[in-house]
């Protein structure tokens, strides 16, 4: 029997044992549910922590950093993707790269993102990880995940027992915990954007069936052009998930749950801005921020009708087209959970899921370039005399414009990104007399797949915000060297990027806690054993044929990429430990004070291939035993208080937080940067201290709530010496999130104003970027019992600016063209739902 039946019959043989207990104990008293949450605000009534953790204590008596956020704050908070919910969790900077689609960074505790992604933090559901990597290429554990009405709260655990009880994020864990029925009841509503076109559908319900049966179901529906006014239906999408759970009286569950998600996404790629800078002491400190003529940042989009779908060419060189889908998942999961207390003293959890995902990322980057620049430049063997519109109102005429974008289009298939996960755990607990040990021993499987081929296309189009042509490339003896606006075809990052992956990693990981608690004091201790087996093939770009293409404007030669015969082969394992301590101590039954350290591990996994790493039989050589795992390393102390003031209640927590992290990985897109930061090895050390802290102020029909983060991160060893004391590209150094709101029954009011300051654009801190403040609001009027109307604002004031890292380029002494992913402007829907 192989490894991987073996683990899978372990659970099933856990699963069908508690089983047998179903029928006596069905007819029991179905177990209690939860205390339901207050929903107005992130800072809600404790609930039992369920993510990263032993599983039976709430956040006050937790002696870890966990913040729980309701279904009803986050749709207040009006977000416009999965990165914009993150920023209601402290010590989390999530920036956004793409839009509601995913690819997102996601950073924590001044631990920078490397390379993109999301490394250190893992987004779960229900428990088990989404991916088992957070930074996968164009496969991120973003894309596959999205907030509706079937998400009851949002937990989220960052540093300590992240490292010990989840595996690939010691950083954090954020998990979606779904509705099961055992709150009645449900919604339907439908909402449409007034500032653009969109509309969405979304509805849930749940219910008992019978004393011991319950289930709940709910999804969305949506499609529209998006808030970038992209020419065409970009934006269609659905979700539907459900559970049924079979409950076992005072014992436990069972439960059997399914997803299907198929949502396809704009991505919002860079946009160009107008800027004024001064220049001291080597940095251009960025002063302002205004639109660029003919692309506004805030609702501009390089996706257009002249683009919607773009030539390819296969790995095995025949000439297809793909359609710009943006981040277009499609996933399937069917898995379930069971729940089982033998007697007073032991208890079996299992989760277990199978997934299949796959589908596509297509679309238009985007780069400012000075058409000067392009003009005398080589393409394909020849120099560039003119440019000319290759479709458009304009098609054939010559392009005179200043800049143009020449940032490639790309096609990445996802073949396969399906996974199988299982986390089987037993429980004991005994009272020892001066205090209660609970003992817990587990057991987590995960195989991840990933199978892609990359198509990466050079071309050119005009550099507008609405409908941009493509543009044809022409030599000084006008033979023209394009053809629909591309030169050519899986090229343009050159042979590492005209790839083909077929990939598995399996991850086996035992792992073990201990904990000790009376007398007020909380002692636990934790480890896990990582085994990653890795297998697989690589291949990279091999020059390929010329494929002839023909256009309005004439023909055009064009060169190819295409994966050649010769493959990396990935065969090896590698074994990590990971370890937490923490102790919590009750000063009073409203507050405690805790401390931990921690040292967790995570796995290089497909960013390593094609870079070096591998023996020709497929073990890690030399430069890839030492950049197989990275690890963090973290203190921190905290205090968590609540109770009573003026009427109404409080919560308050403070953490201080220390963390280490020597980070090894390769990026090969930095092969085209400047130097010094144009080598795509990357082995650099980081430290970062700083404090987190989550306020909630409950006076009546008034709420407050709001987190604040202050990190002090630098780089602290690099192989480029000129980055060692900076601090990390897109790192702010402070930033908070504040919601005031006030629900009077028949109306409620809100507002929520979340900020940064200043970061930097790039590792030599050469450019700064003005931090920005961000304003969201909602209203709420309920004329008649179970009816709401809605308005919701999200960027009130129409700010234009920018969260993350970016590049520059000059126009003059004090004046600039910078770019990357903007906020997007303001944009405001309107909202009817009916509760049931």
């Amino acid at each position: 029997m192989s490894r991987s039946a073996l683990r899978t019959c372990v659970s099933l043989v856990a699963i069908a044992a508690a089983t047998s207990f179903a029928t006596s104990a069905s007819a029991q008293t179905p177990t209690p549910a939860p205390a339901a949450s207050t929903a107005t605000a992130p800072a809600q009534a404790d609930e039992i922590v369920v993510t990263a953790s032993s599983g039976d204590k709430t956040r006050l008596k937790s002696s870890i950093s966990v913040s729980q956020v309701s279904q009803e704050a986050i749709a207040n908070f009006t977000p416009r993707s999965e990165t914009e919910i993150f920023r209601l969790i402290p010590g989390i900077h999530a920036e956004d790269t793409a839009g509601p689609g995913g690819n997102a960074n996601i950073g924590v505790r001044g631990i920078p993102v490397i390379t993109g992604g999301s490394e250190f933090v893992g987004l779960q559901e229900d428990g088990l990880p989404v991916t088992l990597f957070g930074d996968i290429q164009f496969g991120n554990n973003d894309y596959w995940i999205r907030f509706d009405n079937n998400v009851d709260r949002i937990e989220a655990v960052r540093g300590g027992s992240s490292s010990t009880f989840s595996s690939q994020a010691p950083g954090a864990v954020i998990n979606y915990i779904s509705k099961t029925g055992d709150k009645p009841g449900g919604e339907v509503g439908i909402s449409t954007a007034i500032n653009y076109n969109e509309t969405r559908f979304d509805g849930d319900y749940g219910a008992r069936l019978s004393p011991s049966l319950r289930f709940h179901v709910g999804g969305f529906v949506k499609q529209g052009h998006g808030p970038t006014h992209i020419g065409y239906r970009a934006v269609k999408g659905y979700q539907i998930k459900g559970n049924i759970t079979q409950d076992l009286g005072t014992n436990g569950y069972i439960r059997v749950n399914f997803k299907r998600l198929d949502d396809r996404e704009p991505t919002f790629t860079n946009s160009p801005t107008l800027v004024t800078f001064t220049n001291s002491g080597g940095v251009r400190d960025i002063e302002g921020f205004s639109p660029f003529p003919g692309f506004d940042a805030r609702k501009g989009s390089n996706q257009s009708i002249y683009n919607e779908s773009f030539q390819t060419v296969s790995t095995s060189g025949q000439l297809g087209r793909a359609r710009m889908e943006g981040i277009h998942p499609k996933a399937t999961a069917i898995g379930g959970a069971l729940h089982y207390n033998f007697g007073d003293h032991f208890t079996v959890h299992d989760d277990i899921r199978y997934t299949k995902m796959k589908r596509e990322f297509a679309t238009q980057f985007l780069n400012v370039q000075p058409t000067s620049g392009v003009i005398g430049s080589t393409v394909n063997g020849q120099t560039v005399g003119s440019i000319r519109y290759a479709n458009g109102p304009k098609q054939g005429q010559l392009f005179t414009g200043a800049f143009l974008n020449n940032n490639p289009n790309i096609d990445t298939i996802m073949r396969d990104m399906g996974s199988f996960a299982n986390d089987l755990a037993l429980t004991g607990k005994f009272d020892a007399g001066f205090a209660k040990v609970t003992a817990k021993a587990g057991l987590f499987v995960m195989r991840q797949n990933i199978s892609q081929e990359w198509h990466v296309n050079p071309q050119t189009n005009e550099l507008t915000g609405t409908n941009p042509a493509q543009l044809d490339l022409f030599s000084t003896t006008g033979t023209q060297l394009s053809a629909f606006g591309q030169s050519g075809f899986n090229n343009n990052w050159g042979d590492c990027c005209a790839r083909s992956v077929d990939l598995k990693y399996t991850d086996t990981a035992p792992y073990f806690s201990l904990n000790v608690n009376g007398g007020g004091l909380d002692l636990d201790a934790s480890v896990r054993f990582d085994d990653l087996a890795a297998r697989g093939t690589a291949a990279k770009g091999v020059p390929g044929p010329n494929f002839t293409v023909t256009d309005a404007l004439g023909t055009a030669v064009l060169p190819s990429l295409i994966v050649g015969p010769q493959t990396e082969m990935l065969h090896y394992n590698k074994k990590y430990t990971s370890w937490s301590l923490g102790a919590l101590y009750a000063v009073t039954n409203s507050s405690s004070i805790f401390g931990r350290v921690s040292k967790g591990g995570r796995f290089n996994a497909d960013r390593r291939t094609l870079g070096g790493n591998f023996n020709a039989d497929g073990s890690l050589n030399t430069q890839g035993q030492v950049t197989a795992v990275n690890f963090v390393t973290q203190q921190e102390v905290g205090i968590k208080t609540r109770g009573p003031i003026g009427g109404g209640r409080y919560s308050l927590e403070v953490t201080g937080f220390r963390a280490q992290l020597i980070d090894n990985n390769y990026d090969f897109t930095r092969i085209n940067n400047p130097a010094p930061n144009n080598n795509p090895i990357i082995s650099n050390g980081y430290k970062s201290y700083g404090l987190e802290a989550t306020l909630g102020l409950h006076l009546g029909k008034f709420s407050l709530v709001g987190d604040a983060t202050y990190s002090h991160s630098r780089i602290t060893a690099s192989a480029t010496s000129a980055i060692v004391g900076k601090i990390p590209h897109s790192t702010p150094s402070f930033y908070w999130v504040l919601s005031p709101s006030y629900d009077a029954g028949i109306f409620a009011i809100g507002a929520s104003a979340n900020g940064q300051n200043s970061t930097y654009a790039d590792d030599t801190n050469t450019v700064r970027i003005p931090g920005q403040t961000y304003v969201n609001g909602f209203v709420k009027i309920r004329p008649i019992e179970r009816v709401e109307l809605g308005f919701n604002v999200n960027n009130l004031f129409n700010t234009l600016g920018y969260r993350g890292s970016g590049s520059l380029v000059t126009t003059g002494a004090t004046t600039g063209i910078f770019q990357n992913s903007a906020v997007l402007g303001r944009t405001m829907t309107a909202s009817i739902r009916y509760k049931f």
